[in-house]
């Protein structure tokens, strides 16, 4: 397989869908880990505050006989905490007083409490009061704690606060399982996007791809190409379609191989195959067969060139006839030199017929000097080698049809055309005539009896 051509289509859709499926991965690992984190976070939140509003609940339960804090009743809120596992706790003062503090289940000795604690507990009463919070929380995630502020009254009006600090002993963990479900989740993504790139390259970029190199191939000549895709949808429709006109320029290409080389037009072979099969089909053809009058002198005066110039200009002249609107099923062949073929449906080579000579006449005087058009005849040196006087080209068409004599195959058609050929070429001008016999009589009887058109005539005569 020949390397990607960074221009290709193919490699621009992997470019494109390899950022795609990374940005795609990379957001959807990032929701799922930050949901997830928050889900972490809210569950230890939660454990926390289950603890806090269980210590709160006990701290009233032993301020509820004795509303000071004294020391037994300090005591016995240290000794709750210690039932519900909570390790750090410091007893404050509205006013930032340390009643008691112990960290890690030991008493130790501290200052007031700072700025921040007296934000924190200052947040916590007002909380309280004003919107009827058992606690505040602060969530510290670099020292995966969280820290609760419990305010409770002692002594009548006087408040209190209870900081406890409750470590998150299973974030670890829980993280480390959201690493690994995160990873496999982009793993997961990964191999869909893998997949699906496998089907679309494999249903729609690869079979481009043949595609294309088919039609490069078609393109140097390899006509015998075929794409092996049979799907029912546009790229199998797309292939059959190719596959198609494969098949069509292989079979133009060996028609065209007894093809002219000057015009292009269908040669002998291609000719004479394509009467025989209209033959064999039974169908009412006429075969009109198309000769330039005083070509030969022609070419003598004004060369080969000015010669092939005149051959394809009758060549268009019999191309343009045969797209007319009101004739059918026309087939243009140039059997070589100044002879053309024309088989056409039989209700309509008349019509063929005229529009071809009235087209020639028409255009003909462009081949000449002005001199010579003028005068309407060229001198040149005939094949005595005398000097003698040559009408302006004209066209000469012998006409033979199976309507009214059958015959079996195109050699008799031809036989028969150059007897017609020969009486048509004896008049002046562009005329045309066919053979109506019916019965063996003579050819230059026959043609004379049944029709003759000359060029005086107004409707297709020059």
């Amino acid at each position: 397989m020949k390397g990607i051509s960074t221009k290709s289509i193919l490699f621009k859709t992997a470019v494109i869908y390899v950022f795609l499926s990374i940005l795609n991965v990379s957001i959807f690992v990032i929701m799922v880990f930050e949901n997830q984190l928050d889900l972490i976070a809210e569950n230890a939140i939660l454990t926390s505050q289950h603890k806090g509003s269980g210590l709160k609940y006990r701290i009233e339960n032993i301020l509820q006989s004795t509303k000071d804090l004294s020391v037994v009743n300090i005591n016995k809120i240290l000794k709750e905490c210690s039932a519900l596992g909570i390790t750090d706790i410091i007893l404050f003062s509205e006013g930032g007083k340390v009643f008691a503090s112990v960290a890690n289940n030991e008493t130790v000795s501290r200052g007031d409490a700072d700025i921040e604690e007296l934000k924190m507990i200052n947040t916590a009463i007002t909380r309280q009061g004003f919107e009827d919070k058992l606690f505040y929380h602060n969530v510290n995630r670099k020292e995966k704690s969280i820290s609760l502020y419990i305010p409770f009254v002692y002594e009548q009006e006087n408040t209190a606060v209870a900081a406890i600090k409750i470590i998150m002993i299973d974030i670890d963990r829980q993280m480390n399982l959201l690493y690994k479900q995160c990873l496999l989740i982009g793993v997961l993504v990964v191999i869909v996007h893998l997949v699906f790139a496998m089907l679309f390259s494999k249903m729609i970029l690869f079979p481009i791809r043949k595609l294309n190199e088919a039609t490069h191939q078609i393109s140097q000549g390899q006509l015998e190409i075929r794409i092996p895709i049979v799907r029912d949808d546009e790229i199998g429709h797309l292939a059959s379609s190719f596959n198609e006109m494969s098949v069509a320029l292989q079979r133009m290409r060996d028609e065209m191989k007894g093809a002219n080389p000057l015009t292009g037009l269908p040669g002998n072979i291609t000719i004479a195959k394509y009467i025989d099969d209209c033959l064999n089909a039974q169908q009412f053809i006429a075969v009109l067969y198309c000769d330039l009058d005083n070509f030969k002198a022609y070419n003598d005066k004004y060369g080969f060139t000015r010669g092939d110039d005149a051959l394809l200009y009758t060549r268009d002249c019999l191309v343009a006839a045969s797209k007319r609107r009101d004739v059918k099923n026309v087939f243009v062949g140039h059997e070589g030199g100044d002879d053309f073929v024309v088989v056409i449906e039989y209700d309509y080579w008349e019509i063929l017929a005229k529009a071809f000579i009235t087209t020639f006449d028409r255009g003909v005087f462009q081949f000449y000097n002005s001199v010579d058009a003028r005068n309407g005849f060229i001198e040149s040196v005939n094949r005595k080698g005398e000097r003698q006087r040559f009408p302006l080209m004209s066209v000469s068409v012998a006409v033979v049809g199976n309507k009214i004599r059958p015959y079996r195959r195109h050699a008799e058609m031809i036989s028969v055309a150059a007897e017609v050929k020969k009486f048509v070429k004896k008049q002046d001008g562009s005329c045309y005539a066919i053979d109506r016999r019916n019965g063996s009589v003579s050819p230059t009887q026959t043609v004379s009896q049944t029709e003759n058109r000359r060029p005086i005539d107004n409707n297709y005569g020059r």
